[in-house]
């Protein structure tokens, strides 16, 4: 059986002018707000990973669409995808994170608490929102 740590998926989740962001409990992170995400299950496709992710963490109902970013190794990969708000109310998980709220992606940018990784993909989106790979 594969290592299903080896595939992971980060999500964005934009409502409006707002990203859902958790605040991450372990790891490098702690304590930082950054996007969803995690592993693939075995057999589960990153579009399903990434809506069954941001549900867990968070609560909230959201849509796999497009593709934002990826990052490939010879034996692993991480997928970074767009999607659409659908419904509920950002709640922490009691877990993996301590909050989940949606911020204005503007605050996000100016917050010393959320991860030089998720300023980098936010600005990504500001400049390109028709074509993040760029």
């Amino acid at each position: 059986m594969p290592d299903q740590y080896l595939y992971s998926v980060g999500c964005l989740v934009r409502k409006e002018n707002q990203v859902l962001l958790v605040r991450h409990t372990y790891g490098g992170a702690a304590g930082k707000l950054l996007i969803p995400g995690g592993f693939c299950n075995q057999n589960e496709l990153p579009e399903e990973a990434a809506e069954r992710e941001v549900l867990e963490e968070t609560g909230v109902t959201a849509k796999a669409g497009r593709l934002l970013g990826l990052r490939c190794h010879s034996s692993n990969w991480y997928l970074l995808l767009e999607l659409t708000y659908i419904t509920g109310t950002p709640a922490s998980d009691g877990n993996e994170n301590s909050e989940a709220l949606f911020c204005d992606i503007h605050e996000a940018l100016s917050r010393e608490d959320c991860t030089d990784m998720t300023k980098y993909l936010l600005r990504k989106v500001l400049a390109s929102p028709e074509n993040c790979l760029d």
